[in-house]
C-alpha cells in the first residue's frame, strides 16, 4: 500500500510539474487605468478617450503626427521575461486616415552603445475609420542579452493619420510583469 501512495504522489508531482511548465500567461491593457505603459514617440500626442474603444470604456487615442513611426511606444522590456516566447495582439482603428493607408507593429531593440535597430513584426494591415484591425504577432522571443531595451510600436503609411488602439493583450509561457 506504501509503494502505491509513493507512485500516485510521484504521478500527480510529475502531471502537475508538466502542467505548470506548459502554463500561459496573460496580461490584457485596455486602458481602463491610464496608459499602462506606453509612452511618447515623437512629436504625437496621445490620450485616454471614450470618443471611441473596441472594449468599453477607454481605448488610447494617437493625434498630431507627421511621420510614419511618431505614435506611443511600450517597453517590452520592462514586463517581459529572458527566454520567454510571447504572442501579442493589438487593436486599432483610424480616427482620420487616407484611404488604403497600411498599419503594423514594429520592435526597436537598443543596445549598450545605443544603437537602434529596427524590425517589423507583422504583415502590415488596412486601417480602417469604421472597423477595428487586430495586429498580431505569434512567436516573438524575448532576450534582453547586449541590449538595454526592447520596445515596440506602431507604424502607419500615412504620416499624418490619427488612431485608436484598445486591447493590447501579450500571452506567453513566461510571467508578464504588469
Amino acid at each position: 500500500m506504501k509503494g502505491r501512495s509513493i507512485a500516485l504522489a510521484f504521478v500527480l508531482l510529475l502531471c502537475f510539474g508538466i502542467t505548470a511548465m506548459a502554463a500561459e500567461y496573460e496580461a490584457v491593457i485596455d486602458f481602463t487605468y491610464g496608459e499602462s505603459g506606453w509612452g511618447p514617440m515623437g512629436s504625437a500626442v496621445f490620450y485616454i478617450t471614450d470618443e471611441d474603444f473596441r472594449s468599453a470604456p477607454f481605448s488610447l487615442a494617437v493625434i498630431g503626427r507627421s511621420q510614419t513611426w511618431e505614435g506611443t511606444i511600450f517597453a517590452v522590456s520592462r514586463v517581459l521575461n529572458e527566454g520567454g516566447v510571447y504572442n501579442l495582439s493589438i487593436w486599432v482603428k483610424a480616427m482620420d486616415a487616407a484611404p488604403g493607408a497600411r498599419v503594423w507593429m514594429t520592435c526597436v531593440e537598443v543596445d549598450l552603445a545605443g544603437q537602434a535597430q529596427y524590425s517589423q513584426l507583422c504583415d502590415p494591415k488596412e486601417i480602417s475609420t469604421t472597423e477595428w484591425v487586430e495586429l498580431t504577432v505569434d512567436g516573438f522571443e524575448y532576450s534582453k542579452e547586449g541590449l538595454d531595451r526592447v520596445e515596440i510600436y506602431l507604424e502607419v503609411d500615412d504620416p499624418t493619420a490619427s488612431y485608436f488602439m484598445d486591447d493590447f493583450t501579450i500571452t506567453g509561457n513566461k510571467p508578464i510583469r504588469l
